[in-house]
């Protein structure tokens, strides 16, 4: 099936279902499924934070039409497909949408301070028993060295020695601890900025959201009153005819003619 007539096929679909759903908010949401399924908006730089922190939908049913399409224009596309789906389904009221989302960005927030837990953990593991080999080491030499008769200048260069390696040993973890900290607060700063961002964009999104949410839920309250006065209308009409069928002289049959 070519991509024209796949995407054809698609947007009837979906006109179908949210027609049944919604009445007009199918009318007013095919747009956002034929933009989605046929542009691609200008790449920018998304990679902000790992993978698993992405807000975005999940697209595999269209792997095989995005096989061509680079990486990171296939992460922004599913997160602006997150969104959409987001706002599809315009019987859910937007305090549910909202709701919805806030829950999804606290568990992407749970995740991410998990992860960062774990990665300090375990740098703090490997400090840790980078240390302890390390005085296992220097407490090795100096009982080897207290075996030997060595002058007092030996001594000292010894000990010197030692000393300058310890130096150099606690300096270079202290680099080691500092490059860790900075690259902690980058990645925070970056998933925090990644979280205001995808917020603001639901903000704005939801706005629009919540005006059709009104504007369906109108028309589908016109719809209702309409079909109730036409049903009233067709109930006053059958009275009526009622009525004209009780004022007529009613014709008394005779037995013989009862009985025919």
């Amino acid at each position: 099936m070519s991509l024209s007539r796949y995407i054809a096929a698609r947007v009837s679909s979906f006109q179908e279902t949210n027609r049944q759903r919604s009445g007009i908010g199918a009318v007013l949401l095919m747009p956002l499924m034929v933009f989605f399924l046929t542009s691609f908006a200008k790449a920018e730089d998304t990679t902000l934070v790992d993978e698993k922190y992405s807000l975005k939908a999940d697209r595999e049913a269209f792997e095989a039409l995005r096989k061509d399409i680079p990486p990171e224009r296939q992460k922004e596309n599913d997160e602006k497909a997150f969104m959409d789906q987001m706002m599809a389904d315009l019987s859910k009221n937007p305090s549910e949408v909202r709701s919805k989302f806030s829950g999804i960005i606290n568990k992407k927030r749970e995740l991410f301070n998990k992860d960062m837990t774990k990665e300090r953990e375990k740098f703090s593991k490997e400090q840790t028993k980078a240390r302890e080999a390390f005085s296992k080491e220097q407490a090795g030499q100096r009982k080897d060295f207290s075996k030997r008769k060595a002058s007092s200048d030996e001594r000292k260069e010894f000990f010197d020695d030692l000393e300058g390696k310890r130096k150099d040993f606690y300096s270079e973890q202290k680099e080691k601890r500092d490059e860790f900290e900075a690259n902690t607060r980058d990645k925070r700063k970056n998933f925090d900025d990644y979280i205001r961002s995808k917020t603001d964009e639901f903000n704005q999104l939801h706005r629009d959201y919540t005006k059709r949410y009104d504007e369906n839920k109108k028309a589908q309250s016109d719809l209702k009153k309409q079909a109730e006065e036409k049903r009233k209308q067709q109930q006053k009409n059958l009275d009526q005819e009622y009525d004209a069928i009780k004022k007529q002289t009613p014709t008394i049959l005779s037995p013989q003619e009862g009985g025919r």
